[in-house]
C-alpha cells in the first residue's frame, strides 16, 4: 500500500466533526486544499475566517447558509431555470443573490426577479431540485435579447 497523505486541514475537520465529517465539509477542505482559503472565501461570498471556522466547527452563523453555498458552487450540477432554461447551480445561486440585493431598471434583472421570487431554489430552506422551465419564461427572455440585437 502507499503512502495516505492527509491535509492538515483534513485534519482539523475529522478531530472537530468526528467520524461523520459532512460530505459538503470534505469538499470545502479539497477545495481550500486545491487552491487557497481566500480563493474559496470569496467565491463562497464569504470572509475567510468564516471558512477556517466552519471547517473548526466553532461559526456561530448558519451552517445550512454555508453548506448550501458549497454545495450549490462546488458539489451542484446544471439546474432548470424557469425564466432561462438549463443553467449551472452556481449561477442560479448567483442570480439568487443579486434578487437578495434589492432592484434595477435592467430588463433582464427585472425578469429575474420575477422568476427568482417565484422559484422554489429562492426560498430558505428549499430543496436543490428546481421546478421545469416554463417555454413562454424562455420566449420572453429570449425576446428581450434579440430586440437589442
Amino acid at each position: 500500500m502507499g503512502n495516505l497523505v492527509i491535509s492538515d486541514r483534513e485534519i482539523v475537520a475529522q478531530d472537530a466533526w468526528g467520524d461523520d465529517v459532512p460530505d459538503w465539509i470534505m469538499t470545502l477542505v479539497k477545495e481550500c486544499d486545491g487552491s487557497s482559503q481566500n480563493k474559496v472565501a470569496t467565491r463562497l461570498g464569504i470572509s475567510a475566517a468564516a471558512v477556517s471556522q466552519v471547517i473548526r466547527k466553532s461559526y456561530q452563523g448558519s451552517y445550512d447558509n454555508v453548506a448550501m453555498r458549497v454545495r450549490e458552487i462546488y458539489i451542484g450540477g446544471n439546474v432548470d431555470c424557469p425564466a432561462i432554461g438549463a443553467i449551472a447551480s452556481e449561477i442560479c445561486l448567483h442570480w439568487r443573490d443579486e434578487i437578495r440585493r434589492g432592484t434595477s431598471t435592467d430588463p433582464q434583472r427585472i425578469l429575474m426577479t420575477r422568476f427568482c421570487r417565484k422559484c422554489p431554489r429562492s426560498q430558505p430552506g428549499a430543496d436543490i431540485s428546481a421546478p421545469e422551465a416554463s417555454p413562454e419564461a424562455k420566449l420572453v427572455f429570449k425576446s428581450r435579447r434579440a430586440s437589442r440585437v
